[in-house]
């Protein structure tokens, strides 16, 4: 099974698997490491594969739209389960959870590392790190970086990234943890153009990937990125997307979304 937080070497480049579904064969995955230099925007991860690799690009219905379908025959799967992690600080933080935890991010492709980034598939972690976060075992993370900022405006994104617990930091190093919790999304009819304000009623899956939001307009807001994770309920948000029309439900999907504001902070 390879999903979101594995990673693939191919073409003698590092790339990022993203979300749950993936055609028999393939690995729906985008550039990580390109010639050198980390990839942290999605917009500029696709202009690569749009410019190097347009021949992975494919319509996929289960998603909705084309994306690169990496061929597993011609790539080395990196799996997060099986690298050995020799640093001591993030063998430390790993042992406070139970069960299996996976490294992805930099830990996982090579042995220097600016981020703990770890993958579990164990809803229950977020207990635990609500926990380290109560009894002042991590903090939250207050700085950003200005090369990973989209979609979101960069104060949004900064207020939105200190209150969760799912980024963090640990004894002076930022952490990332990935839960995933695949659900099946059907496939996509049709699709409209989405612009308004939108108000979150339900948190149906607030913390593990993808998360599932219910809305006052009766649509869904989905996503696989940690920066939509932990919205709380009552929350309104400002979008100009696109509403995909599933066979199971009404998807207004944030990452492919052209701007999300936090409609309580608009002036």
């Amino acid at each position: 099974m390879i999903i979101e937080g594995y990673m693939l070497k191919y073409a003698n480049i590092i790339w990022a698997v993203k979300g749950c579904f993936h055609p028999e064969g393939y690995a729906v995955a985008v550039p990580r490491v390109y010639k050198g230099e980390k990839i942290k925007k999605m917009s500029e991860a696709l202009k690569i594969v749009k410019e190097k690799f347009p021949f992975l690009l494919r319509y996929v219905p289960e998603i909705g739209f084309k994306v690169p379908l990496v061929p597993l025959k011609d790539a080395i799967v990196l799996d997060p389960f099986s690298k050995e992690v020799d640093d001591e600080l993030p063998r430390r933080f790993i042992s406070y959870f139970k069960g299996k935890i996976g490294v992805t991010g930099s830990l996982l492709y090579s042995n220097e590392y600016n981020d703990i980034d770890l993958l579990s598939f164990d809803e229950s972690h977020y207990i635990t790190l609500k926990e380290l976060r109560e009894k002042g075992i991590t903090s939250p993370l207050n700085k950003t970086n200005l090369d990973e900022i989209e979609i979101l405006e960069e104060e949004d994104f900064r207020i939105l990234k200190e209150k969760r617990v799912l980024e963090g930091v640990y004894k002076g190093k930022p952490y990332t943890f990935k839960i995933v919790k695949c659900v099946d999304f059907g496939y996509v009819m049709n699709k409209e153009e989405f612009k308004g304000v939108i108000k979150i009623t339900k948190a149906i899956k607030p913390y593990s990937l993808p998360v599932i939001y219910l809305t006052d307009l009766g649509y869904y807001l989905t996503s696989f990125r940690i920066r939509f994770a932990e919205l709380k309920e009552g929350i309104s948000l400002y979008v100009v997307g696109t509403l995909l029309k599933r066979d199971k439900f009404l998807d207004l999907d944030l990452d492919i979304a052209k701007e999300v504001k936090l409609y309580e902070s608009r002036p």
